[in-house]
């Protein structure tokens, strides 16, 4: 059972990442029946060239904040650069339920994009630099089986949510969902300080740094 153990830091991300993308895949089976029947002009292959259009945004972000989080940014600062992503994808969603021309749609897929970079980066940054050594492939796979059993659960509810209560009630719901786990991330900055303070011989600081730097979590 030891062998199982997570420390407190892994535990708050990865209930973090379960928490953002089960609330975001509530939109995953209704996306493109929403363009193509609610917006004016929509159809299939807008639906397509929004999506296409959010993970070019994504890509994009990805790479530039990557750059910042690993060279300019301070751990506190990391974990607010995640809320702040996780605020941007909330903000993507609600607004959605103002969208009415192809054009918004573009314009919030590039905004969830790049909330999503931006999650990301110190996210990964996070849970490399924390994870248990000699952990590592089972932590990542705690990681991978959590959210994937969230987003299949999201996606067979989202469905059904839409058709009882419609579309506008399905994004208000992930956006509030979302909006309810950038809070995680003062959980996350919580145990990040307690696993720099303990001492050296604990597991959760095997792979902290000893002393502080300027590039930092």
């Amino acid at each position: 059972m030891k062998h199982m153990r997570v420390n407190d830091v892994i535990k708050c991300l990865i209930l973090f990442d379960f928490a953002v993308l089960t609330a975001s895949g509530l939109v995953a089976p209704i996306f493109a029946i929403f363009v193509a029947s609610s917006i004016v002009g929509g159809s299939v292959a807008v639906a397509g060239f929004a999506s296409s259009l959010q993970l070019v945004s994504f890509s994009i972000a990805r790479l530039s904040s990557a750059y910042y989080v690993d060279t300019k940014l301070s751990e506190k600062q990391r974990v607010a650069l995640l809320a702040l992503g996780t605020l941007l994808i909330s903000a993507s969603y609600f607004l959605y339920v103002a969208a009415r021309l192809p054009w918004h749609v573009y314009l919030l897929q590039a905004l969830n994009g790049v909330g999503v970079a931006l999650r990301y980066s110190p996210f990964m940054s996070l849970f490399t630099r924390y994870i248990d050594r000699g952990r590592e492939s089972s932590e990542w796979g705690v990681a991978a089986v959590a959210t994937s059993m969230g987003q299949a659960l999201a996606a067979a509810l989202g469905g059904m949510l839409a058709e009882r209560y419609g579309f506008s009630a399905v994004f208000m719901a992930v956006g509030a969902l979302v909006l309810m786990s950038s809070f995680i991330p003062i959980a996350v900055c919580r145990e990040v300080r307690r696993a720099r303070c303990v001492g050296p011989s604990e597991p959760t600081c095997s792979h902290a740094p000893s002393s502080p730097s300027t590039i930092e979590a």
